[in-house]
């Protein structure tokens, strides 16, 4: 069996040292911005394709002299990160062929980080090619390229100094004719390096949208602030975090915003601190996120996926627990299916919409308890169920605190006393095992509420 690599030339997104040219035009504050949502939705790209080829070898390559450890750190990326050797672009293309060709990898692509329109059928059509040719090039509309494979190194195509001019694929694919190499040529694509360029991001579905998260919890943001810190890890530019903490007395009448996240305070009933966090959160995306839930570096790439299409009325995750048994698994294996067949999803699975469909359906109607159920229920009126392929982890620490088996028992008992009438406030003390008039619960029981 051939083995095949895969690799992305990225560089570390810091204002002054990225996108010099279009920093011109925008600043190099947005530019940088600019340049992380290229790398971001990059990234996104190369997991989807990882999914449909996971033979494939992916490594993120660094230019020389970049911070690599404040890379890994940032993105926190399932694939290894590693700097490149010294020289001009030409020279660290061409190290990086004969390294994975030496290690005996007889496929290699090597695609760059700032094209706003690579898709993951460009990376498997790339490797198709390989198999019945010597080299295969993606042309990009300036002049240059946005990916290359080779089935063996070709140092002579990559001697040249000069990369930013418009006859770089041009002159490369007159050397492989030279060299008597085959090559095929993949669907013509668009780097974004000049303030002009900007005008095509602006219909795409990846970066004409930004998100909002919403967060409802019975703590202040500061009693969870490691998860809030991993979150907006991985939150792309102009993404918002707002954390509406509910009490029975709220303080904080106005949203208090800083350090990039939103805070402010609603009455207890996770559906009446939903609908504050939609009014208060920017975003034409609304992610509706339990604090309990662990989000992977590609999920926000993922939520965007419901701007694809206008007949897709709501998303969520699978369901997976952390950490997990036997029991747990059969528990998520049933969630999963019930989100398949009855097109069901709880709100512990990531629920997301674009705002126009939440004002449509007039928010979550359900208070206190079963928000979620007829929330998907009414969106569903207007459009599809996406479910996206990631599948981040959710504690399981209330199973555990309840039983796995008294648990997942009590919840599909609540589920059917709701479809049967029962009162929300009544489904609220059964379950919670409080009034509505306790509206502010213990620490212990935050801690097995989940909140």
């Amino acid at each position: 069996m051939h083995r095949q690599a895969l690799v992305v030339f990225a560089r570390y997104p810091e204002p002054g040292t990225v996108k010099t040219r279009l920093a011109c035009g925008v600043g190099a504050a947005r530019a940088c911005e600019i340049n992380e949502k290229l790398l971001r939705y990059a990234f996104g790209v190369v997991s989807d394709f990882q999914k449909r080829c996971p033979e494939t070898a992916i490594e993120i390559s660094l230019a020389a002299g970049e911070r690599v450890d404040d890379f890994r750190r940032r993105f926190d990326l399932p694939w290894p990160v590693l700097p490149q050797k010294e020289g001009h672009l030409g020279q660290r293309m061409a190290e990086a062929f004969e390294r994975l060709f030496a290690q005996g990898y007889s496929r290699t692509v090597l695609m760059g980080s700032d094209v706003y329109d690579i898709c993951p059928e460009d990376l498997r059509t790339a490797f198709a090619f390989l198999e019945s040719h010597d080299a295969v090039v993606g042309p990009t509309r300036d002049g240059g390229f946005y990916a290359i494979g080779l089935r063996r190194p070709c140092p002579e195509i990559f001697a040249y100094s000069a990369w930013g001019s418009a006859d770089v694929l041009q002159r490369t694919q007159e050397q492989l004719r030279r060299l008597g190499l085959s090559q095929a040529v993949l669907a013509l694509r668009t780097d974004i390096d000049r303030p002009e360029d900007l005008s095509f991001l602006k219909g795409h579905w990846a970066f004409q949208n930004s998100v909002g998260v919403i967060v409802p919890s019975l703590n202040p943001p500061h009693d969870f602030q490691p998860w809030l810190e991993n979150l907006r890890r991985i939150l792309w530019p102009e993404d918002t975090v707002c954390v509406v903490q509910g009490t029975s007395s709220p303080q904080l009448k106005k949203p208090l915003r800083e350090n990039g996240w939103i805070w402010v305070q609603s009455p207890v009933g996770r559906g009446l601190q939903l609908n504050t966090g939609a009014r208060c959160c920017p975003g034409q995306i609304l992610w509706f996120l339990h604090r309990d839930c662990f989000p992977g570096l590609c999920a926000p790439y993922h939520v965007r996926k419901i701007g694809r299409d206008c007949g897709m009325a709501l998303g969520a995750f699978r369901l997976a627990f952390s950490p997990t048994n036997r029991a747990l698994r059969a528990v998520a294996r049933w969630a999963n299916w019930r989100t398949q067949v009855f097109r069901l999803p709880y709100g512990d699975q990531g629920l997301f919409c674009r705002r126009e469909t939440f004002e449509a359906v007039g928010g979550f109607g359900t208070p206190y308890l079963m928000e979620d159920v007829d929330f998907v229920r009414a969106c569903r009126r207007h459009g599809r169920l996406w479910v996206a392929p990631e599948v981040p982890p959710t504690s399981s620490r209330r199973y555990l605190a309840h039983g796995i088996l008294k648990a997942s028992l009590w919840n599909h008992a609540t589920l059917f006393a709701h479809f049967l009438g029962v009162s929300n406030e009544v489904l609220y003390r059964r379950y919670h095992k409080m009034s509505l008039a306790q509206m502010t619960p213990t620490s212990a029981q935050r801690e097995v509420l989940g909140n």
